[in-house]
């Protein structure tokens, strides 16, 4: 019931609802037995909605040094020893930017239409597997590319780039615990 409505005889509310200009909403419960309220100052009001009960997470994990699972890898880490490149499955940005600032997706996409077998699937762009039966065909087909394209050149000296900030620890992706 709005805060208007008080004047109301309604015996069979006990609760009744006022709603003020503003977004929250004020209860009115009666004090008394009865289940009639007779003026709003028999009533108490309540300004704001109880709280729920926020479950605080605790840092325990962090502090005893207990292992977490990390939700890319699924493997077991340690949240001390948890520093950058430890994750290979986790979102690097560096990483990204790398691959798109050297156009690796043109790359990708000659591999893709041009020497993927029926399944769609192809190697590695920079792979230097020799087994594979069209490593010499990928390498010319990328050397002749990287003329159209030669933003390609860059991405081996970037990667090298990055590969050493991963052994330093500051590039590369961080494990992440579950839940």
């Amino acid at each position: 019931m709005w805060k208007n409505d008080l004047e109301r005889d309604d015996a069979d509310s006990s609760i009744q609802f006022s709603k003020p200009d503003s977004k929250k909403s004020d209860y009115l419960y009666s004090c008394g037995e009865e289940t009639k309220l007779s003026s709003p100052k028999d009533s108490v009001v309540f300004k704001t909605q109880p709280s729920s009960l926020k479950i605080k997470k605790s840092k325990r994990r962090k502090e005893d040094g207990e292992r977490s699972r990390c939700v890319y890898c699924q493997e077991r880490f340690n949240h001390e020893e948890n520093v950058r490149g430890k994750c290979q499955d986790a979102p690097d940005p560096i990483k990204r930017c790398i691959y798109q600032v050297s156009c690796m997706l043109c790359a990708e996409s000659m591999l893709y239409h041009c020497m993927s077998d029926s399944e769609g699937d192809f190697s590695d762009p920079c792979s230097c597997d020799t087994s594979d039966d069209k490593f010499c065909l990928r390498w010319l087909a990328l050397v002749a590319l990287s003329f159209i394209v030669p933003c390609m050149c860059c991405y081996v000296p970037l990667r090298m780039c990055h590969r050493c900030g991963e052994a330093c620890g500051c590039c590369g992706g961080t494990h992440k615990a579950a839940g």
